[in-house]
């Protein structure tokens, strides 16, 4: 008892410093367990997002992809005559660009760079590949896509990769212009 006759209890200096351990121990302990589990669940969380961002961008094409699928199982392409391809002349491939920025000018679509392939004419061929790389969406896309369709001397599309970006979509087309 104390000189007022309130009775107190003091712990023994030794077990106030066997909880301290005790207690650094366990928050040691606690955040080497923890750490490595709340670093998978941070990449687990960037994984959800990057995929529910994929998922909400093949949701907005979806509409776009049933209404061409839709075009392609009516068969229109089956009844539309053969297209006859005429060469350019050799004299005209500096023009290459002016006839695709003219089909984007047509359609609507923004022509971010048209890129003639200056290597395909080097290895004797006669088609000249052209990358054309357009900014738009998808409706005057398929405008661009109609009016490259008119040019004469277009063989073949050979690729198509469509990207979205803030501006709503990048397109870049390589097409394969036939010559003499």
């Amino acid at each position: 008892m104390n000189p007022l006759g309130i009775a107190t209890t003091k712990l023994p200096a030794r077990s106030v410093m066997g909880m301290a351990v005790l207690f650094v121990t366990l928050i040691v302990f606690g955040f080497a367990f923890l750490y490595p589990v709340l670093r998978v669940s941070a990449r687990l969380d960037a994984d959800i997002a990057r995929e529910k961002a994929r998922l909400e961008e093949q949701q907005a094409l979806a509409g776009y992809y049933a209404a061409f699928k839709k075009l392609v199982d009516q068969g229109l392409t089956e009844h539309l005559p053969p297209a006859r391809t005429v060469p350019l002349p050799l004299s005209r491939v500096s023009g290459v660009s002016a006839l695709f920025e003219a089909c984007a000018t047509a359609s609507g679509i923004d022509a971010v760079s048209i890129t003639p392939d200056p290597d395909s004419l080097a290895r004797g061929a006669k088609s000249l590949s052209v990358r054309v790389t357009l900014r738009g969406d998808p409706e005057t896309f398929r405008g661009f896509l109609v009016e490259a369709g008119r040019i004469a001397s277009l063989e073949t599309i050979e690729n198509i990769r469509i990207q979205r970006v803030s501006e709503g979509f990048d397109y870049q087309v390589v097409a394969w212009l036939a010559l003499e």
